[in-house]
């Protein structure tokens, strides 16, 4: 037999109103984790209780505030799924390039490590000759050999399209090394950067030393800027990540690496569409004499400081340069 609906209201009050201050505290965005538990136990007795209140207590005051509490709380934990969209955007707009800024010196450093590269492969080769054999791969030597550049059969092989999906995704995997290698203690970071750099440098020099500079150049100038930054980007990713394991601080290395990782794997997510994007430019744009040297160099220069304008400027508040990295915090 049902209890009288006074008893009943009475009894089961003190959970409703508990409810209703956390719907209220849900809407001001103001829930801690335990308090989400909470509000789900409660609104499970709310929704027992709104059965108990159709069956004994139809057409009440008590039915009629059950059912509005209990159509609250349910919006409130069904939300529908949030559009990916508007995430997507916000992520470019201001957590990747906020996220670089924090981490520039990272960034720098890897920077720093290409260049010490590419200086050394440069050296090496200017220095003494037969650095080349050491340095520059066989087929690359041969075509300079013959005073051409290993890029003018490229769209004669295949169509501009492939070209360009074959790069994007060799960029890609390289990016994806870069960054990975950081869980070898950052070792296998600066090993990539390191190697990348000698190999550019060694090309670069060996084009220079026969005479075909320009031909280099008329190669890299429109993809380069971008797609060495990005590398490079990629590179600051994997030295934060040895860093984390290397020197984790005051907490434990797990919750570091996984802290420092979460930040890490925001800068390469962030790269992935330029890097698709300058693989079209290298694939369409960088081989042949299609477009004259000047304008190559002209399309490089002007996407390399959109990038860094980009990255440097997007999302920039007072606040958002106040920031303390979660890592330094105490």
């Amino acid at each position: 037999m049902a209890a009288a609906l006074a008893t009943f209201v009475t009894r089961r009050r003190p959970d409703w109103d508990a409810l209703d201050a956390l719907l209220t505290r849900q809407r001001a965005g103001a829930l801690k984790l335990d308090e989400l538990r909470q509000l789900d136990a409660l609104y499970r007795r709310a929704a027992a209780d709104l059965a108990r209140a159709q069956t004994f207590y139809p057409d009440t005051d008590a039915h009629r505030f059950l059912n509005q509490l209990c159509g609250r709380a349910y919006a409130a934990i069904y939300q529908p799924p949030r559009e990916r969209w508007p995430l997507v955007r916000a992520f470019f707009r201001r957590d990747f390039p906020r996220v670089l800024r924090r981490e520039l010196r990272f960034v720098g450093a890897s920077a720093a490590l290409l260049c010490l590269g590419a200086l050394l492969g440069a050296l090496v080769v200017l220095w003494e000759p037969r650095g080349a054999e050491l340095l520059v791969p066989a087929p690359v030597r041969q075509y300079i050999a013959q005073g051409r550049m290993w890029t003018d059969d490229i769209l004669s092989v295949a169509p501009p399209n492939s070209v360009s999906s074959d790069i994007a995704t060799n960029n890609l995997t390289v990016t994806i090394l870069t960054f990975a290698t950081g869980m070898l203690f950052g070792l296998g970071t600066l090993f990539i950067l390191v190697n990348n750099g000698v190999h550019i440098g060694a090309i670069g020099a060996l084009c220079i030393r026969e005479g075909m500079g320009r031909g280099f150049l008329d190669f890299i100038a429109a993809h380069g800027p971008v797609e060495l930054s990005i590398i490079v980007i990629a590179g600051g990713a994997g030295l934060m990540v040895g860093q984390a394991l290397i020197d984790p601080g005051e907490l434990p290395r797990g919750q570091a690496l996984s802290l420092r990782g979460r930040e890490a794997v925001k800068l390469v997510l962030g790269c992935a569409p330029f890097l698709a994007f300058i693989g079209a430019v290298e694939g369409y744009v960088s081989p042949g004499d299609l477009f004259p040297t000047w304008a190559k160099a002209g399309l490089g220069l002007s996407l390399g400081g959109v990038f860094w304008a980009y990255l440097l400027r997007a999302g920039r508040t007072d606040a958002d340069e106040t920031v303390v990295p979660a890592d330094s915090a105490s």
